[in-house]
């Protein structure tokens, strides 16, 4: 019994020595990055159908100057109207750019989105959330504010000669 218990005590010990950890060296310290300044190319902007395609307006940031690679830093465009801070904002999500650009119909569909009236004006907030690409150190710029009137999509309709046009919840993907 004694050697039994010697035994399953040395076992113990044995694996204990081979299972134990070795330190590993200390992780690495990237230094601080700086707020970056967003700006933006107009200030207030009234887009019509025509614009759908066409770029019309763009934003530009500075660097953060992380100490990683430029390609790794991550960018968030928050997009939301006045007043809110944020609270209910629509994103776009970047790496390694310091620029991004909106088509008159992506402008349109936000506006949309967030419910706003075609042909009134509204006042956006714009801000950048910079960080690491892992979201470490997670800065906020300036936050910009600019002007924008949401146009009506127009609907062309052309009624079929043998039948009715009728608009019904069910087929309204027809």
């Amino acid at each position: 019994m004694k050697y039994i218990h010697k035994f399953l005590f040395l076992s113990a010990i044995t694996a204990l020595v081979l299972t134990s950890c070795n330190k590993i060296k200390d992780l690495p310290h990237y230094s601080n990055g700086t707020a970056v300044q967003l700006t933006s190319s107009k200030t207030s902007v009234v887009p019509t159908p025509a614009d759908s395609a066409n770029v019309i307006i763009s934003f530009s940031w500075t660097s953060p100057k992380y100490a990683t690679d430029t390609s790794t830093y991550k960018f968030i465009l928050e997009i939301d109207s006045t007043g809110r801070n944020f609270s209910k904002e629509v994103t776009r999500v970047m790496s390694g750019k310091l620029n991004t650009s909106f088509t008159g119909q992506q402008i349109n569909t936000i506006l949309a989105d967030f419910g706003f009236a075609p042909n009134q004006t509204v006042s956006l907030d714009l801000r950048i959330t910079s960080s690491y690409g892992n979201n470490n150190e997670r800065l906020f710029s300036n936050v910009v504010k600019i002007s924008i009137t949401p146009y009506l999509i127009p609907v062309t309709l052309v009624p079929s000669s043998t039948s009715p046009v009728v608009l019904q919840v069910n087929n309204a993907s027809n």
